[in-house]
C-alpha cells in the first residue's frame, strides 16, 4: 500500500542527473512546501526522487533551485535515530511519478521554463472572443 500525494513547492537546489552502479539514471532533489498562514507559516521539506526517463525529462526541462513545481508521487515517512545525538528524526520522502511546472510571474528573459505562458500560449480550455462564430458562440 502507498500514500499518494500532490505537493506544490520550490526546489531547494539545482537538479543533476546521476547514474546508479546498476546503470539506472536518477535525480534526487529537495522540495520545500509552505504550510500554515501568516506568523504560523513554515516549510516542510521533502526528499524527492525520480528514475529513468522521468529523471532525464526533469533535467532537460532545466529545473533548478527555486523552480515552483507540482509533484505527484508516493509518500514514505521514515524515522531514524541520529547516532551522535540519539535523537529520532523524521524524513519525508517522495518517489515522484509525475511533475509539472507551476507558471508564476513574468516571462524570464533567458527563456527559462519557470516563466508563465503568454496569453497566446496558454491553453486553459476557454475560447477567446475572436474565436466566436457569427452567432457569438465559441463553437460551431
Amino acid at each position: 500500500m502507498f500514500t499518494a500525494v500532490s505537493l506544490v513547492g520550490r526546489v531547494t537546489k539545482d537538479v543533476e542527473l546521476q547514474t546508479s552502479t546498476g546503470g539506472i539514471k536518477y535525480v534526487l532533489f529537495g522540495l520545500a512546501v509552505n504550510k500554515g498562514y501568516g506568523e504560523q507559516q513554515h516549510p516542510n521539506f521533502y526528499q524527492c526522487s525520480l528514475f529513468g526517463e522521468a529523471a532525464e525529462r526533469i533535467v532537460k526541462a532545466k529545473v533548478k533551485k527555486g523552480s515552483l513545481l507540482n509533484v505527484i508521487g508516493d509518500l514514505d515517512v521514515t524515522d531514524y535515530e541520529n547516532q551522535n545525538t540519539g535523537q529520532i528524526t523524521t524524513t519525508l520522502k517522495v518517489r515522484v511519478y509525475d511533475w509539472d511546472y507551476i507558471p508564476v510571474g513574468k516571462k524570464n528573459t533567458d527563456g527559462g521554463a519557470d516563466a508563465a505562458p503568454s496569453e497566446a500560449e496558454s491553453d486553459n480550455g476557454f475560447s477567446s472572443v475572436e474565436d466566436c462564430g457569427q452567432d457569438g458562440l465559441p463553437f460551431n
